[in-house]
């Protein structure tokens, strides 16, 4: 009998200074650190009600060992529901469900074993006892939840983000323009973030002046693939002029820090363009609802083709979801942790990944032939290979944002700039 109870106290303890030496030294949040020494606290009073089960069932030389006993299992069943109800608010299955229902059904085993020997006869003041360790489970389920709801949603992120265009100056022969392509951002907020993607695009388009106008039909299409119209404005495919990262990926950004990139691409005049954007991508996770492995991140790289040919010949696909089968894309991934060691039992295992996609050229493409528009797509999935998305809720719960910015300017605009 006390052999029985010890292991279920032992084994209820060890979970917990395990979660609580994790958490108390390593949480993303200051409530999360409580949390983790409150596990430490709680683990103590197992093993104490333990080596009690031994003497109650025994010599009986304390007098009390009956009381910690039943405190001691008391704690199991308050913890093991926090852990329960975490996974349960997780919606996710882990092995260690099995552990709380077995924990669960030993408490009632535990809780029926004490009832028989009628432990709390000789306590002083059970019901003060009993108290005690239900405002405990109070506290601690207070101190999760302020931990691992409350802050990480009532912390605002606000990541102030411009893409622009800067002085033109005409190139010495006369045949383009050299446009500074310009990104800043700043991190406004006091949580660290990390740049899981970043990317820049300068595209130009030619431009023709309709007098009649478009028609419904335009219109409706327009509006549907582009998001708005320009009702005397007929626009050619595109041509990109330049393209690139304006971070590396997988960057912390610290509270306050801010960040310029500027880069310089050339627009030819004589091609026919009319108008000339740029359009940047910012996308990031929050440091305090979860950990990027920054260095696995980063060296974790694959490509659809071949860096090493001379052809660099095109040797596989990324999923349908992300890009045309032949198009080709490189992209970073690893696994994310979450925020506490606690959550780490009770959620499944997600992988981030970046997806730089370079598409290549079909019928009723919006770039000209032989040409390309790169973009940037962000996922959590529940697979390594990033084919099972998780739900925008859960996609949330890691702060997952993006930012966007674009600008738009005509070349006629940017030569005048360019001549004063």
């Amino acid at each position: 009998m006390a052999a029985l109870m010890a292991l279920g106290l032992l084994t209820s303890a060890a979970v917990l200074f395990h979660v609580g030496t994790t958490d108390a030294f390593n949480a993303l949040t200051f409530g999360g650190r409580v949390v983790g020494v409150a596990f430490i606290a709680a683990a103590l009073v197992e093993v104490i009600a333990a080596l009690s089960a031994f003497d109650y069932w025994g010599k009986q030389a304390v007098r009390y060992s009956g009381a910690a006993v039943l405190i001691g299992v008391g704690t199991v069943t308050v913890t093991d529901l926090m852990f329960l109800i975490t996974q349960f608010e997780g919606r996710d299955f882990t092995p260690f469900l099995w552990l709380w229902i077995g924990l669960l059904l030993w408490v009632g085993w535990a809780f029926g074993v004490l009832a028989r020997q009628r432990v709390w006869r000789g306590i002083p003041h059970p019901k003060s006892i009993a108290l005690s360790v239900l405002v405990s489970g109070v506290v601690g389920a207070a101190s999760l939840t302020y931990s691992q709801i409350y802050v990480p949603y009532a912390t605002p992120v606000t990541v102030p983000f411009d893409a622009s265009f800067g002085a033109p100056t005409m190139s010495a022969d006369g045949a383009s323009l050299h446009l500074p392509a310009h990104v800043e951002l700043q991190n406004s907020s006091t949580v660290r973030i990390y740049a899981v993607g970043t990317l820049w695009t300068v595209t130009g388009r030619p431009v023709t002046f309709d007098p009649r106008g478009k028609g419904m039909k335009e219109w409706k299409r327009d509006f549907w693939e582009n998001s708005g119209t320009l009702r005397h404005v007929r626009d050619g495919p595109s041509r990109m002029l330049g393209a690139g990262e304006f971070m590396t990926a997988g960057s912390p950004i610290e509270p306050g820090e801010a960040i310029s990139v500027d880069s310089v691409v050339d627009v030819p005049l004589r091609s026919g363009l009319g108008r000339v954007h740029i359009w940047a991508m910012l996308s990031y996770i929050r440091a305090d609802r979860g950990t990027l492995p920054v260095k696995e991140y980063r060296h974790t790289i694959k490509l659809t083709w071949n860096p090493e040919s001379q052809q660099q010949e095109h040797v596989g696909d990324v999923p349908e979801w992300v890009a045309d089968s032949g198009d080709e894309a490189y992209w970073h991934s690893s696994k994310i942790k979450h925020s506490s060691k606690m959550l780490d039992l009770t959620h499944a295992m997600d992988y981030l990944t970046a997806w730089w996609t370079i598409p290549k050229w079909h019928e009723g493409s919006y770039f000209a032939k032989d040409d390309t528009d790169p973009s940037l797509s962000v996922s959590i999935t529940r697979d390594p290979d990033g084919e099972e998305q998780i739900s925008d809720e859960e996609m949330d719960s890691y702060g997952l944002k993006k930012e966007v910015s674009y600008t738009e300017r005509t070349v006629d605009e940017l030569l005048k700039a360019a001549s004063k």
